[in-house]
């Protein structure tokens, strides 16, 4: 966790060369925080990508002149200007990532739950998407019931994609396409929370429909502040242990696995704003490949890194992503994947959690 102290502003223009794969977009002028209003399908505003239907594929939001990004389950956004007090809990007063003048703050209001009339009713939250009673931030790690749904994005598409219907994505071309979000972290939240004994987490997952229009796979980045514990625990101090999977909330996926599913556990120890990245690509032999790496948002140094060569699977097999003959071992080939689909926050229990410049970058 080196800090090379690398400054960059945020450029007018970003180009992007990783793994042979380039992308250009151009990034929207700085205008004034854009006041929210909150409502039964989220927020509303405006983003520069609009995905499969013709126009730009690639997306940026910096939470600055407008938002495509979507309040979901108990998970609520707020655009706070750089250096902003308004929050205490976590990362008090820190600037906006890589030179920016707003970023947002994610609530988790788990009083949303409120809404449903019994154990049983599935429409709870915002939208109808948060199980009965299961949000309980920071509950002990042994505690799999766990889940606070968080907010999201369709990388510029309007609330449900093209048709409202949650069908459309943003189509993968060329040699592929990137995501990424800055995310801050504090760990001096991550060290308290420690001492507490509670188990804060949150994933952020970057996840493709196949070339036929059905769901491919979430890739995540499964996160929990540190419990001593684990394998890459520093001697001393705070910090957010980290893996890759292609499950998220706590049923699904658990960032304190001594034996992760895709090596290795990451940790990370100084506070600050990190870049998380997916980017989908092919590799040698004509297969996707999902590359997924963490930097300091300041600089390219990488502090964290998985690839992921995902399978063919069973809807896969059926509907003819996959070749004719294909089983469950076979490798999953890249013209398969079809499109990006959701950036979200499918467990977010950090109240306050910072997050800034989330960019989807495509051909």
């Amino acid at each position: 966790m080196d800090s090379y102290g690398w400054a960059r502003l945020r450029p007018t223009t970003t180009a992007l060369l990783t793994l042979g794969l380039m992308f250009t977009f151009s990034v929207p002028a700085h205008a004034d925080w854009w006041h929210h209003h909150h409502g039964q399908n989220g927020n509303s505003g405006f983003g520069n990508g609009r995905g499969n239907n013709g126009q730009s594929n690639n997306y940026f939001e910096g939470f600055e002149q407008g938002d495509l990004f979507f309040d979901d389950a108990v998970g609520v956004f707020h655009v706070r200007p750089s250096g902003s007090t308004a929050e205490t809990d976590y990362a008090p007063g820190i600037s906006a990532s890589q030179g920016g003048n707003d970023y947002a703050r994610l609530q988790v209001q788990s009083y949303l739950q409120n809404g449903c009339t019994d154990s049983t009713d599935s429409n709870c939250g915002i939208n109808g998407d948060q199980t009965f009673g299961a949000c309980i931030p920071g509950a002990p790690g042994s505690d799999n019931s766990v889940s606070c749904g968080g907010p999201f994005t369709e990388w510029g598409l309007p609330f449900g994609g093209v048709d409202g219907d949650f069908d459309s994505g943003v189509a993968i071309k060329g040699n592929g396409a990137l995501t990424s979000v800055d995310i801050y972290l504090d760990t001096a939240f991550a060290s308290a929370s420690e001492a507490s004994m509670m188990d804060y987490r949150f994933d952020w997952d970057s996840d493709l429909l196949d070339n036929q229009g059905q769901y491919l796979q979430d890739y995540v980045f499964n996160v929990a502040v540190g419990n001593g514990m684990d394998s890459c625990a520093p001697g001393t101090g705070g910090y957010y242990a980290i893996e890759a999977s292609t499950n998220s909330q706590r049923s699904g996926a658990n960032a304190h696995n001594l034996t992760p599913p895709n090596p290795p556990q990451a940790c990370i120890s100084k506070s600050g704003w990190y870049t998380f990245t997916h980017l989908f690509t092919r590799d040698q032999h004509g297969n996707l490949q999902v590359y997924m790496y963490i930097t300091q948002a300041q600089s390219s140094h990488v502090v964290a890194s998985w690839t992921l060569h995902p399978l063919c699977m069973g809807t896969q097999l059926t509907d003819g992503a996959c070749p004719a003959g294909a089983t469950v071992t076979t490798p999953l080939p890249f013209s398969a994947a079809g499109a990006n689909f959701l950036g979200w926050f499918p467990d977010q229990e950090i109240n306050d959690l910072a997050i800034d410049n989330i960019v989807r970058l495509g051909q």
